[in-house]
């Protein structure tokens, strides 16, 4: 893994994510922790890969499932209320411009550095539309050299290794594997290259 980051991302919309959430430089024995809280963010930058997700605007950590929040023409977010959808976040965009770029954040501890407001997702939302997240406790981790935290890639250049949370799971750790460039479980690989990863859900 000499010169990689380890990118650490979360599903989106039911696909493969969009948004690198954390990336980091491995060392030996690495620790990612984080709650199944959200906020939710309203930003000018496009969804193309690579781009920064800047925020123009947020709802703090701890935003209200099932509830409507909307982005107003001054740019603050306004809500809770009524006209939410079921086990989703709810975000109207009435902002001046022809669209926005709406999605949920996340904080996290990495390596017992907290990382505060880094994005789990992103959708070009038009105006007078109404953005419905639903957030996914599985995580996808790969390896990748050109990637930065809180921006949006869509060209992921090695193996994404799938790790499932819920029923009762809210701990993985993995290690690095050589001969198939992807992430498995610590007591069953072979040939390692580099450093242990252990990855904590609060779910």
């Amino acid at each position: 893994m000499t010169g990689s980051n380890v990118v650490v991302a979360k599903q989106s919309g039911g696909s493969k994510p969009n948004v690198a959430w954390q990336v980091f430089r491995p060392m030996q024995a690495n620790t990612l922790a984080w709650s199944e809280e959200y906020g939710i963010y309203a930003s000018t930058s496009d969804v193309v890969n690579g781009a920064k997700l800047s925020q123009l605007s947020n709802v703090p950590i701890g935003a209200a499932m099932s509830k409507l929040y909307t982005l107003e023409t001054s740019a603050v977010i306004s809500g809770p209320a009524s006209g939410g959808q079921a086990n989703a976040f709810a975000l109207q965009n009435l902002y001046d411009k022809p669209y926005m770029t709406v999605g949920l954040y996340q904080d996290a501890t990495v390596n017992g550095t907290e990382i505060a407001g880094n994005a789990t997702s992103a959708a070009a939302v038009i105006k007078a539309s109404t953005a419905y997240m639903t957030p996914y406790t599985t995580v996808y981790i790969w390896i990748q050299s050109d990637v930065v935290s809180n921006s949006v890639v869509t060209t992921v250049t090695s193996p994404m290794t799938q790790l499932k949370y819920g029923a009762g799971i809210n701990t993985f750790s993995v290690q690095y594997d050589s001969d198939s460039g992807k992430f498995i479980n610590s007591g069953k690989a072979k040939q390692i290259e580099g450093s242990i990863l252990y990855l904590e859900a609060d779910l």
